[in-house]
């Protein structure tokens, strides 16, 4: 390829190339030249932020291109650097780039296991994938190299070969724990702990691998400081006296929730929730329940030009020292909020939160709403057990017991865990597939069994739950405790 070519294609980039991704301190564009792919990088100089960042750590886009050519000595499989461009401009912006050959057909690994989740399938020669990534980031420390920024969305799958991105976040000194920790977290959902342990005995030989992830606490927390603010995945509204935050975007979609696949606009709220508050106004929704200590109510939303079936909660204070307790972040609707994104950032089943919206003066909530997705199925109370065969009836309550068993795992505890708390959504591929609701029961100090206990008793009083479903359900949640259930009595 001569360089006029290349030279010419970099000039004409912004007519030429297509932006793959814009996160304000970085672009990353495609383009084609003689008939090959590549991929430029750029990171533009602005403000005195930027300056000073360049002072002391030097050009971001050096860095990368000479993180790479590490890599590529250490014969760690990664994207090969092409050249680096300082002072190089697009569109009138000015910054510094790198080039890299860019690896196609190609697909990122995160991306690629999600879409096999959503489908339902198994993953293709899953142990062979297994075994790459280890090699790969175990190549990687050996070579006296780490990774910030290590999880599944920094690795390309091409034609059944792994590769690792983003060599800006690689560094000198070998991998840390934290790097080990980052990657552990971002398999979780699709590994087993067969696989886990094994990547742990090649990259920490000689240690016992921990119970816990540490490093998955200050990744839901950081995630969770999202929930309220202005951001690529959740928005602010005002409106008519109202005040809340919304839903706009997931990174991944899950299979039980339809909403989660779809992006949402400020514009799309706010044409939303006005006409959403005029039929809750008007009664004109289905009423679910209706008592002195709220509402829940059933109807649909038009969002993007799209109908979302919904289920709208209004909360009521029914004793008086509610008005003293549910202040701020404690009123009702919010924590909620709060605790649906607690539970599907841990990946566990529940209804999707769209929108929390308050009504306040002079900052006390005098009411509040929350509004969810619609979940379609039966509560668990009303499933009827005797349509259902024995395999069907095991795998559901073997489920529930182990959902029950996360919910622990994860240091919550589930005190209101009765069957009328639960929504089973019927699979025709995976079965039937026991969903959470009422998310206000879960609290935060796990009292150990207090959950399945309180499901037990409410399940005793169907007539048609019997002991192998309870043995089920215990089983499914103390798998390799035969003693716990024996406790646990039917």
């Amino acid at each position: 390829m001569p360089d006029t070519e290349l030279e010419q294609a970099l000039r004409d980039l912004p007519r030429i190339g297509t932006m793959v991704k814009d996160r304000g301190y970085r672009q990353i564009w495609r383009f084609e030249v003689g008939g090959k792919a590549y991929f430029l990088k750029f990171y533009p100089r602005e403000g005195i932020r930027d300056f000073a960042r360049r002072l002391f750590r030097g050009s971001p886009a050096m860095a990368e291109f000479l993180r790479l050519q590490l890599m590529q000595k250490a014969q760690v499989p990664a994207p090969r650097a092409v050249a680096v461009l300082m002072g190089f401009k697009i569109a009138g912006r000015k910054g510094d780039a790198v080039i890299l050959h860019a690896i196609e057909p190609s697909v990122q690994l995160d991306r690629y296991l999600t879409d096999l989740q959503l489908s339902a399938s198994t993953v293709p020669d899953r142990i062979h994938l297994s075994r790459q990534v280890r090699q790969v980031v175990h190549q990687l420390g050996r070579a006296g190299l780490g990774h910030s920024d290590l999880h599944l969305g920094n690795f390309l799958l091409s034609n059944g070969q792994v590769y690792l991105l983003d060599g800006y976040a690689v560094r000198r000194g070998g991998l840390r724990m934290s790097d080990v920790m980052q990657l552990a977290h971002s398999v979780e959902s699709f590994a087993t702990r067969t696989e886990l342990l094994r990547g742990w005995q090649l990259l920490v030989p000689g240690t016992k691998m921990p119970r816990r992830n540490t490093m998955s606490r200050t990744l839901y927390r950081r995630y969770i400081a999202r929930i309220h603010g202005q951001n690529r995945y959740f928005g602010r509204l005002r409106s008519g006296g109202w005040s809340g935050g919304f839903f706009k975007h997931f990174k991944f979609a899950k299979r039980w929730s339809k909403a989660s696949g779809r992006d949402f606009t400020d514009q799309d709220w706010e044409s939303a929730w006005p006409a959403l508050m005029q039929q809750v106004e008007a009664d004109t929704f289905t009423v679910i329940k209706r008592s002195r200590s709220g509402d829940v109510l059933s109807g649909e939303v038009i969002l993007n030009g799209r109908p979302v079936e919904v289920i709208v909660k209004r909360a009521k204070r029914r004793f008086w020292l509610r008005h003293l307790t549910e202040i701020g972040p404690r009123v009702r609707a919010r924590r909620e909020w709060r605790k649906s994104w607690e539970a599907i950032v841990r990946n566990l089943p529940t209804a999707w939160p769209l929108i929390y919206m308050e009504r306040r003066v002079f900052g006390y909530t005098l009411d509040a709403i929350i509004v969810y997705e619609k979940v379609t199925g039966p509560i668990l109370a009303r499933v009827d057990l005797d349509a259902m065969n024995r395999p069907q009836r095991d795998q559901l309550f073997t489920r529930v017991g182990r959902l029950l068993r996360r919910i622990e795992s994860f240091g919550f505890g589930h005190y209101d865990a009765k069957s009328s708390n639960w929504i089973v959504r019927f699979d025709e591929q995976t079965g039937p597939q026991p969903m959470l609701i009422d998310i206000d029961g879960i609290r935060f100090y796990p009292w150990k069994q207090f959950g399945i206990r309180r499901l037990l008793r409410s399940l005793k009083e169907r007539p048609a739950f019997n002991e192998a479903d309870s043995l089920a359900l215990r089983q499914g949640y103390a798998p390799y405790s035969p003693a716990v259930v024996e406790e646990l009595e039917f």
